[in-house]
């Protein structure tokens, strides 16, 4: 081979490494950046509920070999109870776009169903999808959400149930929820039913602002009811300990839908186990990701429940606790 062949030869052969590299090998990173698959995360819930449900699903997603920074981000947007922020933040990662969106509670999925319906979906902590037109069943949720469910429309009966264990006397109960969501709309009738056939009348207390919140609490400590149930998706509270606080001074034993409330000083919790339900969203997480189609993923019913008691909240009430309550309990709040 002549110089100028040798010479055109060894240009050739620089630029083939040269577009090697630049896609794969010298410049570290820059692939693995292309190729990030970006996950929402879009919760109306507390920072600090967001941080503790989302640990469970960052791990199992380890677990299934997605690593973040290396193959997957996560896009966190969390209202912290302020749900008239999540349709711009939903419509934020739509825009992105993100390649699935995780959303948490039902304001949440609310304002991601609005904002995309093209972009799968995975629900965690639903109350009652169907109710709320999230999806058209749970076997076949057609379009493109799917996820899990709390199973709120038959644990909201088995909190009334706990109550009435735990109160013996308990004729007339307090029932507070967030008007300005579904949620209440949905659960309230399971609840007088469950409370109908114990034969206790209900008293619901629907509140739309932290102003009728306090209202609501006033009006319960002047009508002496017996006690309390809280629905989930109450974020017009203040603080996690308001209502526990209200309740415990007025002698009034309460239940609540939200672990908040109770790790924060309520007296019971019972629901479905929120950790087990972020870690069964990362693995339809997985699949989706791998190419499923969420309307061919069928919406999950929970398998593990959480039944919290607070002995400290029950002596502040000067109550005890029965054994067959203090047997179930899956945790005990120091």
């Amino acid at each position: 081979m002549n110089r100028r062949g040798l010479l055109r030869a060894a240009a050739g052969l620089w630029a083939a490494t040269a577009g090697v590299s630049v896609i794969g090998g010298c410049a570290p990173g820059a692939s693995r950046v292309a190729a990030l698959r970006r996950i929402g995360y879009l919760s109306g819930n507390t920072q600090q509920s967001a941080d503790k449900g989302s640990g469970p699903f960052r791990e199992r997603l380890r677990e299934l070999g997605h690593m973040e920074d290396r193959d997957i981000s996560i896009v966190f947007k969390i209202a912290d109870n302020v749900n008239e922020r999540l349709a711009g933040y939903a419509a934020e990662l739509v825009g992105m776009p993100v390649d699935v969106l995780l959303a948490v509670a039902t304001s949440a999925q609310l304002a991601a169903k609005k904002a995309t319906s093209t972009i799968p979906i995975v629900l965690v902590l639903s109350a009652d999808p169907v109710g709320q037109g999230l999806v058209a069943n749970l076997a076949h949720p057609g379009g493109n959400i799917t996820g899990l469910v709390t199973g709120s429309l038959s644990v909201t009966g088995k909190q009334v149930e706990l109550l009435k264990e735990t109160v013996p006397g308990l004729a007339r109960l307090a029932v507070i929820g967030n008007a300005t969501n579904t949620t209440m709309t949905s659960l309230l009738p399971a609840v007088e039913d469950a409370a109908r056939v114990m034969g206790v009348t209900v008293q619901a207390f629907p509140v739309s602002s932290p102003g009728e919140l306090d209202s609501a609490l006033d009006r319960i400590a002047a009508q002496r009811l017996d006690a309390l149930l809280v629905l989930p998706a109450l974020s017009l509270v203040r603080t996690d300990d308001q209502i526990p606080a209200f309740a415990n001074k007025a002698g009034l034993p309460q239940i609540y839908a939200d672990i908040e409330f109770a790790r924060a000083g309520g007296l019971l919790h019972y629901g479905a186990n929120f950790a087990a339900q972020h870690r069964r969203a990362a693995d339809y997480v997985d699949k989706i990701l791998k190419g499923a189609r969420p309307a061919d993923l069928p919406i999950e019913q929970p398998t593990e429940f959480d039944l919290i008691v607070n002995p400290a909240a029950a002596k502040k009430l000067r109550l005890t606790i029965p054994d067959s309550v203090m047997r179930r309990a899956t945790e005990f709040v120091p």
